[in-house]
């Protein structure tokens, strides 16, 4: 397994959004579906729509972090740095997670004529 550090990690995350953009969830389905569905174990709200997403998001993270939950919350874009779109608690996950995240999915990723890139 191939280490990275985390600038080459978040390159390689990033570079995943030039191949352009696929309606639909057949990739992330397949992908998650790749590596056992870890999204089924633990309960999810998935918030759709057109605006607001992020602050709704952020305003329920936060309630039921203050009820006691513990959350995780994905916005996208980021502003500054890559690790502010995903948060554990409130913060920022740790750059070793990510490049844990790519260690150990990369080659999955990167597989020629993988569906998650078209």
């Amino acid at each position: 397994m191939r280490r990275h550090t985390y600038p080459q990690a978040e390159r390689f995350i990033l570079s995943r959004e030039f191949f352009g953009m696929k309606l639909g969830l057949d990739n992330i389905t397949q992908f998650l579906d790749s590596i056992g569905d870890p999204q089924r174990s633990y309960p999810t709200i998935h918030l759709a729509g057109t605006n607001g997403k992020g602050s709704c998001a952020a305003m329920l993270a936060n309630i039921l972090r203050r009820a006691g939950y513990k959350t995780g919350l994905f916005t996208s874009p980021h502003l500054v740095e890559f690790r502010e779109r995903i948060r554990i608690d409130g913060r920022m996950i740790p750059r070793s997670a990510v490049t844990r995240f790519v260690d150990r999915h990369r080659q999955t990723l990167v597989k020629k004529n993988s569906l998650f890139l078209n």
